[in-house]
């Protein structure tokens, strides 16, 4: 049996597109606490994809550090690089998803976030300008390995199960309308 539970925050933007048919889908990463004998806590970030609704949900509704709890499957699959090597995938396909905290909640954490960012960004507004060209090289070159990637990944997986389920349940009361 491949069952997975996963419970811990968004790690990074979720990203949603649509396969060539229409299909929509979302990727993002998942940051879980995985207990240890050391001292020491140890997060893995691991990625995971959704489909159809659960996508709109996750792309609408949720963002980079919400609380959730994921049920799926283990996946992996391949592709083949620009320069002709073979890479593997490895990642969670979402069949439930559902957020741990209330919308009240999700709504302060992101304005806590946003003025840790403003913050941050009034403190290093002097630094050069070359750093900012590193940095923007480094996304460019992570942004167009997940692009290939998408467009790999799209193409060898057109036949998605149409029964995919999610749960919105944010425990605030009120349900959520994804339009």
């Amino acid at each position: 049996m491949n069952k997975v539970l996963l419970v811990g925050r968004i790690a990074n933007d979720v990203r949603v597109f649509s396969t060539p048919s229409g299909i929509t889908y979302a990727r993002t990463s998942i940051a879980v606490a995985r207990r240890t004998n050391s001292t020491e806590p140890v997060t893995d970030f691991i990625p995971v994809v959704a489909w159809r609704a659960t996508a709109d949900y996750l792309g609408k509704v949720l963002s980079k550090g919400s609380l959730v709890s994921i049920e799926g499957w283990f996946t992996t699959g391949t592709f083949r690089s620009q320069n002709g090597e073979t890479v593997r995938t490895y990642e969670v396909t979402i069949e439930n998803l559902q957020s741990l905290e209330t919308r009240q909640q999700r709504e302060a954490r992101e304005i806590n976030s946003q003025n840790r960012a403003n913050s941050y960004s009034n403190q290093t507004s002097n630094q050069s300008k070359f750093t900012g060209a590193t940095h923007q090289q480094a996304n460019n070159f992570a942004s167009n390995s997940l692009n290939e990637r998408d467009t790999q990944y799209t193409e060898q997986n057109q036949n998605i199960p149409v029964n995919n389920k999610f749960v919105i349940d944010d425990f605030d009361g009120v349900e959520d309308n994804l339009d």
